[in-house]
């Protein structure tokens, strides 16, 4: 197995592992050109800083990883393509009879109004004097996982999952983040067992997951 970068020459492949790995996703039911689509705008939108690296076992794509910054990972792609998925779920509309594509949909349009909202020009705030403390990066974000389940045991997705944390420190990020599906009991041991904790908001937990590689300094004043 060797790990190296992805690039937009790779997202064929890219795509097969994604749909191989989630059968059952809402993503995966739209096409696999939808997931092209998908993966090259984390690729190519604006403000994103992204990580991407693939596991190749004889020349195979076996698993990737796709990590970094990105802003608008689903709003932006859901702006951008939303007339081709729109026609897509009309000549599929078998899809909107599956509960979990029903949700994913419902969760995509929550999405997009809050990133049109946001998009509205905002009141002018306040100034405030300038800090001394220099600003630090957001979370890197892992946005997608895969193994293809013909290599799966094979280590390929702890592997993936350590070289992003190598690239999150090397580049400077202080803390990784992701979100893993609640019922996904076998995920949850698997990052757990990396160092991953289940981030609690109010008393509950709703998929975030967090690994800190830099944890901020508790002050004592």
């Amino acid at each position: 197995m060797r790990l190296r970068p992805l690039d937009e020459s790779d997202l064929d492949e890219v795509a097969r592992v994604h749909c191989a790995a989630f059968r059952k996703s809402a993503m995966t039911a739209l096409g696999r050109d939808i997931v092209r689509c998908y993966y090259l705008w984390q690729f190519r939108g604006p403000g994103h800083q992204t990580y991407a690296t693939g596991a190749w076992i004889d020349s195979r794509l076996a698993g990737f990883c796709v990590g970094g910054y990105q802003p608008t990972s689903l709003s932006g792609f859901l702006a951008q393509n939303r007339t081709r998925l729109v026609l897509r779920v009309l000549t599929r509309p078998w899809l909107l009879g599956n509960p979990l594509f029903r949700d994913r949909l419902t969760q995509g349009l929550r999405v997009l109004r809050r990133a049109f909202s946001r998009s509205a020009p905002a009141p002018a705030a306040p100034q405030r004097a300038a800090s001394t403390e220099a600003p630090r990066k957001p979370p890197f974000d892992i946005l997608s996982i895969a193994v293809d389940p013909a290599v799966q045991g094979m280590g390929v997705g702890k592997a993936l999952m350590l070289h992003a944390q190598e690239q999150a420190r090397e580049y400077g990020f202080y803390v990784m983040t992701l979100y893993v599906n609640g019922d996904n009991d076998q995920a949850i041991r698997f990052y757990e067992h990396l160092g991953w904790e289940r981030c609690i908001q109010n008393g509950a937990w709703r998929g975030r997951m967090e690994n800190w590689l830099e944890r901020p300094a508790v002050s004592t004043a």
